[in-house]
């Protein structure tokens, strides 16, 4: 990494899926902390169109890119270069680091498909690319992650709130033990109640990667499934667990997660 913005290039076979998902997102999340590009081993003739509807979804318009080469010229001047799919063989040697993903190629997938990938890519970004910016300010930036059994309502709402709350100043992530299929529509409307949209989040499987990435670790009873890092800050909060109860039973445990959230954020950005 140099002193300069790190320019990242994701490279797959085609440069029609896996690896303009990862340059879109990676704009997405990270704004100007790193400059994003793709391309392929055989570029196809135009993006996938399941993946550029999928990133729509986000407010990212993809469809009119064109899917090109990589070059020589390309791995000379990335800071990292990221395989979308492992041991792919390049032109040349890079300059930078290489970083090997394994990712599904999304070729036949429809839309439906496609967003569970998205969901897994936007949180291997943040869990290495974001987690290791060079300025000072991200370096210093809190970093936070919401553990609870299935990553479909309390966890998804704390960091709904923390998002809602600190912005761009606190780094947020969330993750289950065992990850439900979609999010708790009691949950996604008990947060709108409150102006906080939380639908384009999807249950994410936890990782020790993430647990590693992040400074505060905050558990909502899924036990000891969380790995255990020195030197972080860990926290168990006792919520009732929102699976299968009304709008009225959930509202209680929306309003709890909100004093703690806000008495979190009041400490992280004090």
């Amino acid at each position: 990494m140099t002193d300069r913005t790190p320019r990242v290039l994701f490279v797959c076979q085609h440069n029609a899926g896996r690896s303009q998902l990862g340059a879109a997102l990676l704009e997405h999340l990270a704004g100007d902390r790193f400059i994003a590009a793709s391309a392929g081993l055989a570029p196809a003739d135009t993006v996938n169109p399941a993946v550029a509807a999928t990133v729509a979804e986000l407010g990212i318009d993809i469809a009119d890119r064109v899917p090109r080469a990589v070059t020589p010229d390309d791995l000379h001047t990335a800071d990292i270069v990221v395989l979308m799919k492992p041991g792919l063989t390049l032109p040349s040697t890079p300059r930078g680091e290489v970083l090997e993903w394994s990712f599904p190629n999304p070729e036949s997938w429809n839309a439906d498909a496609v967003r569970p990938l998205r969901e897994a890519v936007s949180e291997k970004i943040r869990e290495t690319l974001l987690a290791r910016s060079t300025t000072a300010d991200t370096a210093a930036k809190p970093s936070v992650l919401f553990v609870c059994v299935h990553n479909a309502g309390r966890s998804q709402m704390a960091a709904g709130f923390l998002r809602d709350i600190a912005g761009d100043r606190i780094e947020v992530r969330s993750a289950g033990s065992i990850p439900a299929d979609q999010i708790n529509p009691i949950a996604v409307e008990a947060m709108g109640e409150l102006g906080i949209d939380i639908t384009t989040e999807a249950p994410k499987v936890l990782t020790t990667e993430a647990v590693q990435a992040s400074d505060v670790v905050i558990t909502m009873g899924c036990g000891d499934a969380c790995p255990f890092f020195p030197g972080k800050r860990y926290e168990d909060w006792a919520l009732d667990d929102p699976a299968g109860q009304g709008i009225d039973a959930v509202r209680p445990i929306r309003d709890d997660i909100r004093r703690r959230i806000e008495a979190l954020a009041g400490e992280l950005l004090a």
